[in-house]
C-alpha cells in the first residue's frame, strides 16, 4: 500500500520523537501498511488490533487511527484511505490528546 503524507502529520511527527516508545511503534505500523495490498487486507490482519486499529466516529468517521502505545494512551495516529483508492492511505495527523486536539477541517494536504 503506498503512504501520502499530509503537512499536518509531518509536522506532528516532530513533536512525537519525545515519546520514544510511541516513536518507535510508529515505525511497525508504517511498516505494517506498506506491506499489505489494500486497505480491506490492512483492516483484516491481526497486528492491527495489537495497536488499537479502530473507526473514528460521528463527524469523523472517514478516519481511523491505531494506538502506538498498545497499552492506552492518549497518543493516537490518524490515517484515512484515499477517496476511491483503497491501495493508498493519507498519514492524517498525529493527535496528542485523543483525538481532542484534531479537527478535519484543519488537515493540511500537500498538493
Amino acid at each position: 500500500m503506498e503512504i501520502i503524507h499530509t503537512k499536518s502529520f509531518d509536522s506532528s511527527l516532530k513533536k512525537l520523537k519525545r515519546h520514544h516508545l510511541e516513536y518507535d511503534n510508529l515505525f511497525k505500523i508504517l511498516d505494517i501498511i506498506e506491506n499489505v495490498d489494500d486497505f480491506k487486507q490492512l483492516c483484516n490482519l491481526p497486528q492491527v488490533s495489537m495497536y488499537g486499529f479502530e473507526r473514528l466516529k460521528h463527524d469523523k468517521n472517514d478516519f481511523y487511527s491505531f494506538n502506538p502505545k498498545k497499552t492506552g494512551g492518549k497518543i493516537r495516529l490518524i490515517v484515512k484511505p484515499k477517496e476511491e483508492n483503497v491501495v493508498e492511505i493519507f498519514l492524517i495527523d498525529i493527535s496528542f490528546d485523543h483525538y481532542l486536539d484534531f479537527d478535519p477541517k484543519r488537515v493540511i494536504y500537500y498538493e
